[in-house]
């Protein structure tokens, strides 16, 4: 399966742009050819209130990454990551969920609740990608066995307290540290 991400600018929502979203320049591994920037770390050529100093000759993923918020036309526009605080991803094994702000507050949001909800309930691969430690990866957990009772039973609280178990069982995983090159 191609990943969703991969899309070409035609198969960008009309109109949304990134603005002064800055999340992908700041949370997001780059390696392209000779650039490197290490997850968790604003990228050298950005731009504190959105863009690239270097755009016209920026690195190709920079060229042909978009969040999923710039394609997923059902995303409202309180899902810009700099707004609902989650860079929402996708690749070949569904939708991951990224917090750039507290875990906790913006996966337990009603918002959130039923955009997880709702892909657990369609069969959609979802997973999140929580921080452990400063300097060490994140850790991913995919969601949907561990919400299908919840999700299934239309349970907003078991939904929520299911996460923040999640949430905490990855925060306290031993990850390894990034390795800045």
């Amino acid at each position: 399966m191609k990943a969703l991400s991969d899309n070409q600018d035609s198969n960008l929502v009309p109109g949304r742009e990134c603005g002064e979203c800055t999340a992908c320049c700041v949370f997001l591994l780059i390696e392209d050819g000779d650039f490197k920037k290490p997850a968790d770390k604003a990228c050298s050529h950005m731009v504190e209130k959105g863009g690239c100093k270097i755009y016209a000759e920026r690195p190709s993923v920079c060229q042909s990454w978009h969040c999923a918020w710039r394609f997923m036309g059902q995303l409202g526009d309180e899902w810009r990551p700099d707004r609902s605080g989650v860079l929402l991803r996708s690749d070949e094994s569904g939708i991951i969920f990224q917090p750039i702000r507290d875990p906790k507050e913006v996966l337990t949001s009603a918002s959130a609740i039923e955009l997880i909800g709702g892909g657990v309930d369609q069969g959609v691969p979802m997973s999140m990608s929580i921080p452990t430690r400063e300097g060490f990866r994140s850790f991913s957990v995919r969601l949907n066995e561990p919400l299908a009772d919840a999700v299934n039973a239309r349970s907003f609280p078991g939904i929520k307290d299911k996460l923040i178990e999640l949430v905490e069982f990855a925060a306290g995983q031993k990850t390894s540290a990034i390795v800045e090159g």
